[in-house]
């Protein structure tokens, strides 16, 4: 009962200083500039296939219209992705944003200290979704050293994920998840890219599951932004 009335209060000093407060002019800055960082895999559900996965990380910038309609670009870079000396990519979108959500709440099931810290913090952030659909146009510089990999009976082989063509290209959808203070936001990113170009192939020197070109990937960031 003691955090349910302490979550009362400060709901009523929250509510009387956003009544008071001026509000962020979202349609002035419509232009937005982030730094992100995540992950690249492979989506391949087969089991008899190895995983295939990068690390990425991008500079992006948005402008938007008055209708909340925009493009997004920027550039990439994924490393640490095998088969691949240099991969970058270029991202061409089209982009929707909400409107940002102020709404604050604090629920009654508060049992503890931290679930009422938790639920400021989330309730105190404004948060905003974004949609966009578009492309990735990219190029990668081959490093076709496979790996070699052994048998219980000490035998070693190649086998691993080369590349066979440097020009990439996909067909991308994601979302972003922007929690924003005025100016500054923490944006989550998820989205999937369908690669058509086949620039990936599983080789075994076994010939295990040789010439399977993995097409399906994800990709999840968590970035910095700023609008201006």
């Amino acid at each position: 009962m003691t955090y349910i009335k302490i979550s009362l209060i400060v709901q009523l000093v929250i509510v009387s200083f956003y009544s008071s407060a001026q509000d962020f002019d979202e349609k002035a800055y419509n232009r937005d500039l982030s730094l992100n960082y995540g992950i690249y895999p492979a989506l391949i559900s087969d089991a008899n296939q190895s995983n295939l996965a990068g690390t990425m990380v991008s500079a992006q910038g948005a402008y938007f219209f008055y209708n909340n309609t925009g493009i997004r670009t920027g550039l990439t870079f994924i490393t640490d992705m095998e088969g691949t000396d240099a991969f970058i990519t270029i991202p061409i979108m089209f982009a929707y944003r909400t409107k940002t959500n102020r709404d604050f709440y604090l629920g009654s099931n508060i049992d503890s200290f931290g679930d009422l810290i938790f639920q400021l913090i989330l309730g105190l952030i404004p948060k905003q979704a974004e949609y966009h659909v578009g492309m990735n146009i990219g190029y990668i510089d081959p490093d076709n050293n496979i790996g070699l990999s052994g048998y219980n009976d000490g035998t070693y082989f190649e086998e691993g994920y080369k590349v066979n063509q440097r020009f990439t290209s996909s067909v991308d959808a994601g979302l972003r998840l922007t929690y924003r203070i005025y100016r500054f936001g923490i944006v989550l990113s998820p989205s999937v890219s369908y690669m058509f170009t086949n620039n990936f192939e599983y080789y075994s020197e076994l010939d295990n599951n040789s010439s399977f070109n993995p097409n399906w990937f994800m990709n999840l960031t968590l970035g910095l932004s700023y609008r201006f």
